[in-house]
């Protein structure tokens, strides 16, 4: 693997993406993150995990004192389509912990939801066992956003950092980092770009578009939620309006 000193390389995610336009706000969308030259996009969803101490499922994170420490005990893994049907919602393209959030009014200290910005290791050893049949032979690149390695590389890194390797050196640069690790990539793609995997800094879920045959890999996998989108499917923290009125 070696780190590249230019950017060329992602040039053509940033010409190909679609602008968004923030004078007219009508929402982020798959082809605001992704090349729009896919034919086949899904949602990748972070896992979600049950705290079991916790009774009292009313009770909201924002509810909590601050100043008490909190005991992480995670208990078995929850699928947003499972907490659909607890909370009677529909299983939408646009459902996210956002959806759940505004339904309550916060998350429940019962759940604990997502880092943001990254995917988790478990999850991620998935993915590269859902992609590898299909990158045979072809390396990748990896690229991380300033926010998520500013910490290790103070200084003019206005563009991040851009990586070149084989697809399973993403758990090399997984650890790597300065007293914090980097965790995935902000956008990982093949060499012959049959395939591009983006996780925004905002966002517990990831999105990845690619050929009919590697989505139906990912959504028809027990270990993984996923689910299918389209270049018109909202992303953004409102974008849920199916089951919720804003």
């Amino acid at each position: 693997m070696i780190k590249l000193k230019d950017f060329n390389q992602f040039k053509w995610i940033q010409e190909e993406k679609e602008s968004i336009d923030f004078e007219n706000w009508k929402g982020c969308k798959v082809s605001n993150l992704l090349p729009a030259r896919y034919n086949h996009y899904c949602k990748i969803m972070h896992p979600i995990y049950l705290d079991s101490t916790i009774k009292d499922e009313s009770l909201l994170w924002s509810q909590c004192n601050p100043d008490e420490p909190v005991q992480f005990v995670f208990g078995e893994r929850l699928t947003l389509k499972e907490l659909a049907e607890k909370y009677k919602l529909h299983y939408t393209k646009e459902i996210s912990t956002w959806t759940i959030s505004h339904l309550l009014g916060g998350i429940p200290r019962y759940l604990f939801i997502p880092e943001e910005g990254s995917i988790d290791e478990k999850t991620l050893r998935e993915l590269v066992s859902v992609l590898k049949p299909f990158t045979k032979g072809i390396q990748c690149y990896f690229q991380y956003h300033l926010l998520k390695i500013v910490h290790s590389f103070p200084g003019k890194i206005e563009n991040g950092q851009l990586y070149y390797g084989k697809l399973e050196d993403v758990f090399q640069l997984y650890e790597m980092g300065d007293g914090r690790r980097f965790g995935s990539p902000s956008y990982w793609w093949a060499e012959d770009k049959s395939w591009c995997l983006h996780t925004d800094f905002d966002s517990d879920f990831s999105l990845l578009g690619g050929s009919k045959e590697i989505v139906e890999a990912l959504l028809s996998n027990y270990e993984l939620e996923c689910i299918e989108v389209d270049v018109s499917t909202r992303v953004d923290n409102k974008a849920d309006k199916k089951n919720l009125h804003f």
